[in-house]
């Protein structure tokens, strides 16, 4: 039996395919780790699913058959198509030895009217859809209680630019429908995300996106194409098959192979690597001044990078020492791909003479920042369960006329509702009214985010409500607008990165961040044992502290600049 790759290998990294295929080549991370985001990826496909499942009764439900046993559910796939069935859930869908595939979509939905033939439906956990102008063709859309009855919602569209991957996933299961013989006349897939959509006096809802995939809609790969800008745009079915191609292609080539031998591709670290086993792999392959290792903030896509790589700039050294004249003529037309490649390369070559000398934080302005001091000055930090909901407030007050300082934290370790998370808000709120009445006071956060939750927040809790927000206008400090708009970071301006670079501190925590405190904070509350749980809620309050004296250190530091 031939190998056969599964629907994310035509929209995923290649050296996956090779490396999954190298005889004898074993990953050197055990297992993935756990994703940061999407805790409630089942409820969201079960949510879906109950709606599709209700909208007919003849629906075929496969989901008990999906795992472990797939050749069972291969044949109730099968048994389902020859049916006629109206819907299929958890489909398996027959394997396509000759074409190297196989693949379980979310769904099949049969096509409107007699025929017999099948669309794929796939659930993506983020936004697919985009507000389009009124001259764009309105949406083709189901909903999921008559995902068979076609509508055209207006001002809507698919995100094409940013959502490719899951149309090439879309487009995998068809070619495996085509081969099984059960493919409907005509090639539209079906995506559903967390969109909720409103129109024509209809209630928000989800919907599912159906994509014409012979439609010129997306542009070929910029590495097969000398000047992106002018290439035509082709159908998503000739990207896919392109792509896919070639992992078939690597993946009959690593077969040969040894676990010795240099892959046939450089690796480029992305955002995709975050989640691979195969990362510790890559990044020993490359020089420790390559540009996917060193430049981690707004870094430079697969493409750009390769571009580079070509002109003899992969590394930051090599890029920091670049002439811009000389470089921006020979560069920009290759990676016309991106309208914004100019701004990109000029923000990259800055990030790299940067990291070359060694400088963390450059200003860019001259004179005093626009932070003058207080007598009562509060730093502020609220922490957010996977569920999001604020359960925690806290504070670090620094008292300048009596030169006390402290920490204040209002916390609720338990899965709170919108009442519960409502009433920790009001309580944060009526102390912070108490501490500041009569005072000259201010109080500081880094970046929007403690606003927007009070703003939403605000209208639940009654007066207190009412103050917090008038109070908030007049006295919240935003120091991150302060530092953006005065300081370019080679890693970019996040808190962790600019006050242990130039405030010189640290965290307690040797991994801190937000998304860890999530997975925290669940330990806090859900741990099998009482000391487990003990552990999690300390550490998720000195995160949290750490947090608001990292502000009131960086703005110490900040009011030194003039």
């Amino acid at each position: 039996m031939g190998f056969v790759l599964d629907a994310y290998a035509a929209r995923s990294c290649p050296l996956k395919t090779v490396y999954r295929f190298t005889p004898g080549l074993e990953p050197p991370v055990d297992r993935l780790p756990d994703p940061p985001f999407f805790h409630d990826a089942d409820a969201i496909e079960a949510a879906v699913f109950a709606r599709l499942l209700a909208s007919d009764d003849e629906t075929a439900d496969l989901r008990d058959l999906a795992a472990p046993d797939s050749a069972t559910a291969e044949r109730a796939t099968i048994a389902a198509m020859r049916a006629g069935a109206p819907i299929i859930l958890a489909p398996v869908l027959p394997r396509d030895d000759a074409g190297h595939r196989a693949g379980r979509p979310s769904a099949l939905i049969r096509e409107a009217g007699d025929g017999p033939g099948y669309h794929p439906v796939q659930i993506k956990f983020h936004r697919v859809l985009e507000t389009v102008g009124p001259e764009s063709p309105p949406l083709s859309a189901t909903t999921l209680d008559a995902p068979r009855r076609l509508l055209a919602v207006p001002g809507r569209g698919y995100r094409w630019r940013h959502r490719l991957p899951a149309a090439l996933q879309a487009a995998h299961y068809w070619r495996l429908l085509e081969a099984s013989g059960h493919a409907a006349e005509r090639p539209f897939a079906g995506v559903v995300g967390l969109d909720q959509i409103g129109w024509d006096a209809q209630a928000p809802q989800p919907l599912i996106a159906w994509l014409d995939l012979s439609a010129p809609r997306v542009p070929p790969n910029p590495d097969t194409t000398p000047i992106p800008a002018q290439a035509a745009p082709i159908s998503t079915l000739r990207r896919y098959d392109a792509e896919f191609a070639m992992r078939v292609s690597l993946a009959s080539d690593a077969l040969g192979a040894a676990p010795g031998d240099p892959p046939p591709l450089t690796p480029i670290l992305t955002s995709e690597c975050r989640g691979c086993v195969w990362r510790p792999r890559c990044t020993a392959l490359l020089d420790p001044d390559d540009l996917t290792v060193r430049i981690t903030k707004s870094p430079l896509d697969s493409h750009e990078v390769t571009t580079l790589r070509a002109l003899g700039l992969g590394t930051v050294t090599a890029l920091a020492g670049a002439d811009l004249g000389t470089l921006l003529p020979a560069y920009l037309p290759r990676v016309s791909h991106r309208e914004d490649a100019e701004s990109r390369i000029l923000r990259a070559h800055h990030r790299a003479r940067l990291l070359a000398s060694g400088v963390e934080l450059e200003r860019e302005t001259s004179g005093p920042l626009p932070l003058p001091p207080h007598e009562l000055e509060i730093d502020v930090d609220i922490e957010t369960s996977a569920e999001d909901r604020v359960y925690l407030w806290g504070f670090w007050v620094d008292d300048r006329v009596s030169g006390v300082s402290y920490a204040r934290q209002f916390a609720a370790f338990e899965d709170l509702d919108a009442a519960g998370e409502q009433a920790l808000a009001g309580e944060a709120m009526a102390w912070l009214a108490d501490l500041v009445a009569g005072r000259d006071a201010a109080v500081y956060h880094y970046s929007d985010y403690e606003v927007v939750r009070l703003g939403r927040l605000a209208g639940h809790l009654g007066g207190v409500g009412v103050w917090a927000a008038a109070w908030a206008a007049e006295h919240f400090v935003d120091l991150f607008s302060v530092v953006r708009e005065n300081f370019f970071g080679a890693n970019g301006l996040g808190l962790k990165v600019v006050a242990s670079a130039v405030a010189d501190f640290a965290w307690r925590d040797e991994d801190p961040g937000g998304l860890n405190s999530q997975s925290w904070f669940a330990d806090a509350v859900h741990a099998g044992d009482a000391l487990a749980r003990e552990r999690a809620r300390v550490r998720v309050l000195e995160y949290n502290e750490d947090d608001v004296r990292a502000t009131w250190h960086l703005r110490r530091w900040l009011r030194t600049q003039d």
